[in-house]
């Protein structure tokens, strides 16, 4: 059994299993006491006062269950964090400009043949990374001087510039080659920054002694591995699709009819963006799965129109910029879906940069930009229930318990929750056979609802009490069981006709006593 469906026991059941645990503790009559001169006996079995938060400290891995300061019990289900970084951004601008060849200068002054990928205007990058190549060669009959620039990358402010001395060609075999291919230039700690009509120019300078047209064969430059920690300027539209998640609300696992009302629940999308760009959700689907089988999607102005990321200025380079948006009853339908009983919320929500489509707003990315959104479901113990529902299985065995013919219960139940509860016992066999109930009338009331006032607090104690007769024939009939069904409907205050608040420091305190008669 996973760890929410033990609090959901532990909430709402533990007062019948209190009751189905009686039936384990008559093998000890070392204690009993005489009612009179017949055989029989009267047995204090239990007396116990619960308050919600110590069933629910009982409990394991509650991570999911929050307590506000007022006492009022939340259970929170999270999906996983879905993180996306900037090396998507990067990839493509590197697939643009880090081309493994060399690309023939056949003009002075030069533009590299690359346009930025989506609409990118790069203002700036920064070169972590990445090696500038060169290879000329020269046929001509006097030394050539071939200056080489490249004014759009710079380091320290000194632009890129190579000298290049060729000495005069022989007149016969191979031109003269003069490269960098086997010792490129190390391109980390460049910054590039394009011209303004946004090329990267490379400009040559070819002077022969002779004061002739320089005869230069082959003239070519390339760049390789390239890799950025910083990139500045308006970085276009970019979808970052995120994996479809599934969120499993397993509140209602034990469930088998009636409904719940929570007055007040939350779906909250956590944000947390380094990206220093306008970034939008796009959401793909966001639906909840009912146990009726039914398939409900979230509806909201912001489902349609999506939710701005948090984002920092250009001033902000580093920070991190942390956002909580909250779908509510007032901006949704959330009352509606997570109010019939939700089983799973399922959500594919990606991330759209630049959605305005703005090229005035420039922003940055660096190598350690990431984006983290995670969602979480809230179900507050707080709202409505009507005749809802659960049931759930145990083993027993009184088999050994031959010396007792017949027995009585009696069971009081003082209640400061705004809780009224309806249960029935089922027994059966090893073969699932039911053999008896242990209320012949059909459920019973067994808890009391405390009063609640207008805000939706409990305002009092109610008492209940209850006598469970099993005469000869019952009982004898009862040892045959291995296994009973307990089955509850819970409503709140009033048979649901007012919203309640569930603490966790109010107590239901039970007194369960058993009269027997032995053979």
């Amino acid at each position: 059994m996973n760890k929410n469906s033990k609090q959901l026991r532990g909430l709402l059941l533990f007062f019948l299993i209190a009751l189905a645990g009686a039936c384990t503790q008559l093998g000890d009559f070392g204690d009993i006491e005489t009612v009179n001169s017949d055989p029989e006996y009267a047995l204090p079995l239990i007396t116990a006062r619960f308050s919600i938060g110590d069933v629910l400290d009982g409990f394991e891995e509650n991570n999911v269950l929050f307590i506000d300061p007022d006492g009022l019990i939340r259970f929170k289900y999270s999906g996983d964090v879905l993180t996306k970084t900037t090396d998507e951004v990067f990839a493509a601008i590197n697939a643009t400009l880090g081309q493994d060849i060399i690309i023939p200068l056949t003009q002075d002054t030069f533009a590299l043949p690359f346009s930025f990928p989506d609409g990118l205007e790069v203002d700036r990058m920064d070169l972590k990374a990445g090696q500038f190549l060169y290879s000329f060669k020269s046929k001509h009959p006097s030394p050539v001087t071939v200056k080489l620039r490249v004014p759009q990358f710079t380091k320290n402010g000194q632009e890129l510039s190579y000298q290049i001395e060729f000495p005069a060609y022989s007149g016969t075999g191979d031109a003269i080659w003069m490269t960098n291919i086997f010792t490129p230039t190390n391109l980390d700690g460049y910054v590039i920054q394009p011209a303004e009509d946004g090329y990267l120019y490379v400009i040559k300078e070819v002077i022969a002694q002779d004061g002739n047209p320089p005869l230069i064969t082959e003239a070519g430059v390339g760049l390789q591995d390239l890799a950025f920690s910083y990139a500045e300027g308006y970085l276009g539209n970019n979808t970052y699709d995120e994996s479809r998640d599934t969120i499993f609300i397993d509140f209602f696992d034990k469930w088998i009819n009636g409904d719940i009302y929570f007055a007040d629940p939350k779906i909250t999308i956590f944000f947390e963006n380094s990206f220093g760009v306008p970034t939008r959700s796009v959401v793909n689907v966001f639906e909840v799965f009912t146990v009726r089988q039914d398939v409900l999607p979230l509806e909201s102005e912001f489902i349609t129109e999506g939710i701005d990321f948090p984002y920092p200025d250009l001033n902000e380079i580093g920070a991190v910029k942390y956002k909580e948006f909250k779908f509510t009853k007032e901006n949704s339908n959330i009352d509606v879906i997570l109010g019939a009983g939700p089983l799973a919320l399922d959500y594919d929500v990606d991330a759209f940069t630049n959605p305005d489509n703005d090229p005035n707003i420039r922003g940055f990315i660096t190598d350690s930009s990431y984006y983290k959104v995670r969602i979480e479901v809230e179900l507050p113990l707080y709202g409505k229930s009507v005749n809802f529902a659960v049931q759930d299985t145990f083993e027993i065995d009184l088999s050994s318990f031959d010396a007792v013919s017949e027995a009585e219960f009696k069971l009081i139940a003082d209640n400061q929750l705004p809780l009224e509860i309806d249960g029935q016992v089922y027994f059966q066999d090893a073969n699932g056979v039911t053999i008896d109930s242990l209320f012949e009338a059909g459920a019973t009331r067994l808890v009391e609802a405390a009063p609640v006032d207008n805000d939706g607090n409990a305002s009092g104690t109610a008492t209940k009490v209850n006598y469970i007769p099993v005469p000869p024939a019952r009982f004898e009939s009862l040892k045959m069981a291995s296994r009973l069904i307990l089955l509850a409907d819970f409503s709140t205050y009033n048979e649901g006709e007012i919203s309640a608040k569930v603490l966790a420091n109010q107590e239901i305190n039970i007194r369960m006593g058993l009269k027997v008669k032995t053979q």
